[in-house]
């Protein structure tokens, strides 16, 4: 008799099938590996991707910086002078300013200073504006009703009284006090070297003159000191501190 063998089922082929090659293990360990190293190689793209925007934002604002502003032109002193000097060709020249910082009133062309006056001491560079002229313009800013009034002064220089400065005027002969408290529009004339001005009672050449803003009554009462003025006499000032 033949000897019966038993009928292998599909549960038995699968429970006798091989366990995973070593091959197998290898790839599915080494999937996620590759992931990962997939990821961090677009983090590095991306990284360097955004440093390049970040670097050609600052290199695009560094450029526009460096654009100077839009100018007009304005007048400028060439040189430094001193008050009362006129204004030659060749004492101003014109550069472009930025607006942002350019005087409202400055002067565009050389022709309109030209041949003026300088009603105080300036420095190289500065910008020129009616105020800083000898002229009508002198009594801008000031109250209504001011006028302008020219004197001959002594040691003017030595006081430090500057176009802004608030003064009293006195007489050298009998001290009587002509003006209170009057504000200094221009400075003309040159000392003469020894602290007095050229000029004065001690000096030679062109006097030294103040530019005062005096209201009518305040002028009426230097004018008619003035004419009382004997021979040797003249005004002095007196600076009051901190311009009041």
């Amino acid at each position: 008799m033949f000897a019966r063998h038993p009928r292998t089922t599909g549960g038995d082929h699968a429970g006798s099938s091989s366990p995973p090659t070593s091959a197998g293990r290898r790839r599915s360990v080494s999937n996620p590996r590759r992931r990962r190293a997939r990821r961090a190689r677009w983090r590095r793209v991306a990284a360097a991707l955004l440093a390049g925007v970040a670097a050609l934002v600052t290199l695009s604002a560094i450029t526009r910086d460096r654009v100077p502003p839009p100018g007009a032109a304005t007048v400028v002193t060439a040189r430094a002078l001193a008050a009362g000097s006129v204004l030659g060709a060749s004492d101003v020249e014109v550069i472009e300013v930025p607006a942002r910082v350019r005087p409202e009133r400055a002067f565009p062309t050389a022709d309109l200073v030209v041949g003026q006056v300088v009603s105080s001491a300036v420095d190289a560079g500065e910008v020129l504006t009616p105020s800083r002229l000898v002229g009508a313009d002198l009594l801008a800013g000031q109250p209504a009703g001011r006028v302008a009034m020219a004197v001959p002064v002594l040691d003017v220089h030595a006081t430090g009284a500057r176009a802004g400065s608030h003064v009293d005027l006195y007489t050298t002969g009998s001290g009587a006090q002509a003006a209170s408290n009057v504000v200094v529009l221009s400075v003309s004339g040159n000392g003469n070297g020894n602290g007095t001005p050229s000029g004065s009672t001690w000096g030679q050449g062109a006097p030294t003159q103040l530019t005062l803003a005096l209201t009518p009554a305040d002028a009426a009462q230097v004018a008619k000191h003035l004419s009382a003025l004997g021979a040797g006499e003249d005004f002095v000032v007196a600076l009051r501190p901190g311009g009041a």
